[in-house]
């Protein structure tokens, strides 16, 4: 009877752990800006959590492209400035990723290295602010330029003209 408890104890927080842990890992994709998105294949049991942008499926005005050129056209400099002092530090053109929207990678660098990388996203995160794009817009508009031509020759007319 005690082996019987044990054994239903154990199942019970092996299942409320991975309840747990799903629920985390959700809410907090929500709201980093993820949709959680649940696949089941018809050839394995076990389903698959995948996740995508939500903010990629809308569209893009003319007003947030000139507003995401202009922010790019300003934070060029600054990002080319913080590499070459990285460059500087290494030694060596292998530069570590720098990725502003996830500050555990940024925690990842050395400490040197961290507080350059930390003054040029903030500066960043304050060009695109004063352009009227919220961060979340910001990387959007990123990703979906990397994976649309049409929007990505709409920003590079728009740089053209604002240079």
């Amino acid at each position: 009877m005690n082996n019987a408890l044990k054994l239903f104890r154990s199942n019970t927080n092996h299942i409320l752990s991975r309840s747990l842990m799903a629920g985390t890992i959700a809410t907090a994709s929500l709201l980093f800006g993820f949709v959680p998105t649940v696949e089941i294949s018809t050839e394995t049991v076990i389903p698959e959590l995948s996740f995508s942008y939500a903010a990629q499926a809308q569209a893009v005005t003319d007003e947030e492209i000139t507003n995401y050129a202009r922010s790019v056209l300003e934070i060029e400099p600054i990002r080319r400035s913080a590499y070459e002092q990285i460059r500087q530090i290494t030694g060596s053109s292998n530069i570590p990723s720098i990725q502003c929207d996830e500050p555990r990678r940024l925690n990842d660098l050395p400490r040197n290295i961290r507080q350059i990388a930390v003054s040029y996203c903030d500066q960043a995160r304050d060009i695109a602010r004063r352009n009227n794009l919220t961060i979340r817009r910001f990387n959007a508009i990123t990703i979906a330029h990397q994976e649309d031509a049409d929007l990505s020759n709409r920003i590079q007319q728009a740089i053209l003209q604002l240079q």
